[in-house]
């Protein structure tokens, strides 16, 4: 069976819009091909993702306030079946888009331990990025991305992430600019796509074996100031319920902060 690339496209421009970023994504997408690696592109802002949490789904949808249904349980379901995320976002203020951290705030709920394995859902995933802009903000914004995406279970391979930026200023974008003519640009998406895979067919014939349970438990053993969060899921990033254990007392916490 293939193994499978996902990439977002945060654009916060809909189809038909042109996309900068679009044009980054069209020159890793044959390359992935080339691997061996089936690539789905999904323009996250033409669809209808919620940004709120809520504490309780049961307790929000028999509530006055009707939960709106979106289409994140369709797109997480996208993200969980993909071997390899990408992340493609442009640079604004110095960030990704908003686009890009609604997607990483959504999977921060992705901290349920996996029954079989006693890992995160997104364990022996791969991830990668792409972002273009201009004058700055590419190394700001990898450290970001590329480390949350990490502390969710992504594997981040080296020179993960391939940029494209324009000078300072309002100057031409990506396409008008001749990014594609980049040499730097494409050395760094040719290093993304070849490292990604190579890195997500290791971990397909070799995954982690870690036991984050018994690594919590082993460290509770040695530490004084026990402070334990359990999350409930049981449906992925819809319905939970935080609970603390200090010491010997148990506290119930419906808010997130």
């Amino acid at each position: 069976m293939a193994l499978k690339a996902l990439i977002l496209n945060t654009t916060l421009r809909r189809s038909p819009s042109r996309s900068q970023t679009q044009g980054l994504i069209d020159k890793a997408v044959p390359l992935y091909e080339k691997e061996g690696i089936e690539t789905e592109v999904i323009r996250v802002i033409d669809h209808d993702i919620e940004q709120e949490y809520w504490d309780d789904y049961d307790d929000w949808n028999a509530g006055e306030k009707a939960r709106r249904e979106d289409e994140w349980p369709w797109l997480l379901e996208k993200i969980r079946e993909a071997d390899i995320l990408v992340i493609a976002t442009p640079i604004t203020l110095n960030m990704c888009t908003s686009a890009a951290h609604v997607i990483l705030e959504k999977l921060n709920l992705m901290d349920e331990l996996n029954g079989d394995t006693k890992q995160f859902p997104l364990y022996n995933k791969v991830a990668g990025l792409l972002m273009c802009g201009n004058e700055d903000g590419a190394h700001h914004v990898a450290g970001t991305v590329l480390n949350n995406l990490g502390r969710l279970g992504y594997s981040v391979p080296p020179n993960a992430a391939a940029y494209w930026l324009g000078p300072a200023g309002t100057g031409p974008g990506y396409i008008e600019g001749k990014g594609d003519r980049h040499f730097h640009t494409n050395k760094l998406i040719r290093f993304m796509v070849a490292n990604t895979s190579h890195l997500a067919r290791m971990l397909h014939e070799t995954p982690y074996t870690t036991d984050l349970e018994a690594c919590a438990q082993a460290a509770r053993e040695e530490s004084d100031d026990v402070f334990a969060i359990r999350v409930n899921v049981n449906t992925p990033a819809i319905r939970y319920k935080r609970f603390q254990k200090l010491g010997e007392v148990k506290v119930e916490e419906s808010q997130l902060g």
